[in-house]
Order: C-alpha cells, then structure tokens, then sequence
C-alpha cells in the first residue's frame, strides 16, 4: 500500500507540474526591442546648409547694448545676424580698446566691427546707431 501511496504522490505531482499550456523552461517573457526613431531627411531635395567657419576679417553688425564691462573690457549685445559671421543672437564680445565704451549704456542701439580672427571675434568699432 506504501508503494502505492508513493506512485499516487508522484503521478499527482507530475499532473500538477504539467499544468499550464508551456513549460517552465519557456515560460520567460520575450521581449522585442523598441525601433529608434529614424532620422527623417528634408521634404525638397535642397540639401542642408552646414554651419561654416567665418573667415578671418571685419564683419559689421547691428544690436543693443544689454551690458557694459570696462573692467573686462567687454561688452553684451542683443544682435541681429551678422551676414557671413553668427545668426542672431546675445553674447558678449571683448572690445580691442576698453575706451570703444565711453559714453556707450545698457539699452543703446549700436552699429558696430566685429573682427573675427583664428575663431576669435572682438569688437573693434562701435557707435551708438542713428
């Protein structure tokens, strides 16, 4: 009867092992990886300017004084693009001469020379605008 007993467990066992519609060796989750989203290329066939280095030279610009620095010397100025140079934008510049700053205030519009020099841009003339 102990043999029985112990068949009846093992066949009850085997039965409870069994259950369920795969086995435990392929019971782990597959998981696909997710697709990087694809770099999607301009609608014309007008290629893409690339940025390019400004070469060596004077550039006249156009911009308002946000901030004034003798002690730098420098200066900060809300510009508009400078053709051939940068786009738009606030940066501060050295100046070449810290006297370019007398008489020159925060809010002032201003014309002014830019020299651009081995990835270098300075300040070289500037005046309040007309």
């Amino acid at each position: 009867m102990k043999i029985n007993l112990v068949i009846l467990v093992t066949l009850f066992v085997a039965a409870l092992c069994s259950c369920g519609s795969t086995p435990m060796a392929n019971n782990v989750a597959t998981v696909k990886p997710t697709p990087l989203p694809s770099i999607v290329s301009p609608a014309s066939s007008t290629p893409v300017p690339t940025p390019s280095t400004p070469k060596n030279g004077d550039y006249n610009g156009k911009g308002i004084v946000t901030k004034v620095a003798p002690e730098s010397p420098s200066i900060e100025l809300n510009h508009e693009e400078i053709k051939g140079m940068m786009p738009a934008m606030q940066m501060e510049f050295f100046v070449s001469d810290k006297k370019l700053l007398n008489g020159v205030k925060v809010g002032d519009k201003v014309d002014f020379v830019v020299r651009y020099k081995d990835a270098t841009e300075t300040i070289v003339g500037i005046k309040k605008a007309q």
